[in-house]
C-alpha cells in the first residue's frame, strides 16, 4: 500500500519514472533529465516509499522495471504526455491555428461571426466555435470558471470576482420586415403592432429587466407570435417570405439589412433600457493578446452598406 498520504503524491516523479524506464538507466536518465544522477536516485527512493515496491532492479546493462513499474509507466507515460502538451501549449498557439471557444445565443452568433471574418482574424489568426448559453447567470459563468468558453457575450454577468467584462453596445430593441410588407409602412403604432402578426425571438437567456419593458409591449398584443424560436436563422428566413414583423436588438439591424432585403419600422413604443451586453473572459486572460483583440473588433462601430437590393 502506498505509504504517503493520498493528495502528498510528488507529480514530478511520473517523469522520472518514464525517463528511467525508457533509458532502462539511471544513469542516462539523469543525462536526459538534466539533473545529477542522485537527484535521481532520490525520486525512486520516493518512488519505492510511496508504492513499496522496488520498482527497479539492477541489472549488468543498467535497471529493469518490476512488473509495478511496468504498469505505471503505462499510466504515467500519458499523463507525462498531457503534460508536455500543456507545458508547450502557448508555443503552438503563436504557431498554429488556435480554436476560440464563444459562448453566446444564435443572432450574435450571425453577428459576431460576419465582423471577425471581415476584420480577417478569422481565418487568419483563429477559428472559431459556437456554443449557446445556459439559461442563467451561474451556468454561463461556470463555463468561464472551468475555462469551457473563452469569450462569453449576453448581458452582464455581476457578483463573480473571476470574470472580467467589457462592454460591447447599450441595448435596444428595434422592428424589421421585409421590404416589400404591405401592411406596414416606414413606421408603426402600438395600436398598429398589437394587430400585426409577428414573430419572437427567445434567446435561453434574457435580463429580467428587459423581461418586464419587453412584456409591457408584448401584453398590449391580441395576437400572440406566429413563432417563438431561438434560431435567428429560422425567424430571418420566415419573416423574409412573409409579412410578419420581427423584433431584434438594433446593434445588429444595419448588418441584417445589408445582407438581406429587410427594411427598419420606426416605432416609439419600446422602454429606452440601461441594459448593456458585455464581452465577459476569465480573469487570468486579461491579457490574452487575441482575445482582446476579438473584443476591441466587436466593440468597433459596425460600418454596411444598406438597403442594397
Amino acid at each position: 500500500m502506498p505509504k504517503q498520504e493520498e493528495g502528498k503524491f510528488d507529480y514530478n516523479l511520473i517523469h522520472y519514472l518514464v525517463t528511467i524506464v525508457e533509458t532502462s538507466s539511471m544513469v542516462s536518465a539523469a543525462e536526459v533529465l538534466g539533473v545529477a544522477p542522485s537527484v535521481v536516485s532520490y525520486a525512486v527512493k520516493k518512488l519505492r516509499d510511496h508504492y513499496g515496491d522496488p520498482l527497479f532492479i539492477r541489472s549488468l546493462n543498467g535497471v529493469k522495471p518490476t512488473s509495478l513499474a511496468l504498469n505505471l509507466y503505462q499510466k504515467f507515460t500519458l499523463i507525462n504526455n498531457d503534460i508536455i502538451e500543456a507545458i508547450n501549449l502557448k508555443q503552438l498557439q503563436g504557431t498554429a491555428t488556435r480554436k476560440i471557444f464563444i459562448q453566446t445565443e444564435s443572432l450574435t452568433e450571425l453577428w459576431v461571426s460576419e465582423k471577425l471574418l471581415e476584420s480577417g482574424i478569422v481565418p487568419g489568426e483563429c477559428t472559431v466555435e459556437f456554443c449557446s448559453p445556459g439559461p442563467t447567470n451561474e451556468q454561463r459563468s461556470n463555463r468561464i470558471r472551468s475555462r469551457e468558453v473563452d469569450l462569453d457575450i449576453g448581458f452582464t454577468i455581476q457578483g463573480d470576482s473571476n470574470i472580467v467584462g467589457t462592454t460591447l453596445y447599450s441595448f435596444e430593441y428595434v422592428i424589421i420586415c421585409r421590404q416589400q410588407h404591405k401592411t406596414v409602412g416606414d413606421s408603426i403604432t402600438l395600436e398598429q403592432f398589437t394587430q400585426e402578426k409577428y414573430l419572437g425571438f427567445s434567446p435561453r437567456h434574457s435580463d429580467t429587466q428587459l423581461k418586464n419593458d419587453f412584456s409591457r409591449v408584448v401584453s398590449s398584443r391580441v395576437l400572440a407570435p406566429e413563432i417563438r424560436s431561438e434560431s435567428a436563422v429560422n425567424l430571418l428566413l420566415a419573416t423574409l417570405s412573409r409579412d410578419l414583423l420581427l423584433i431584434i436588438p438594433k446593434q445588429y439591424s444595419s448588418f441584417i439589412r445589408s445582407l438581406l432585403p429587410f427594411r427598419e419600422v420606426k416605432c416609439d413604443f419600446f422602454q429606452q433600457s440601461n441594459l448593456y451586453f458585455n464581452a465577459h473572459i476569465h480573469k487570468q486572460n486579461r491579457d490574452d493578446e487575441l482575445l482582446n483583440r476579438i473584443v476591441t473588433i466587436l466593440r468597433a462601430p459596425t460600418i454596411t452598406n444598406e438597403n442594397i437590393f
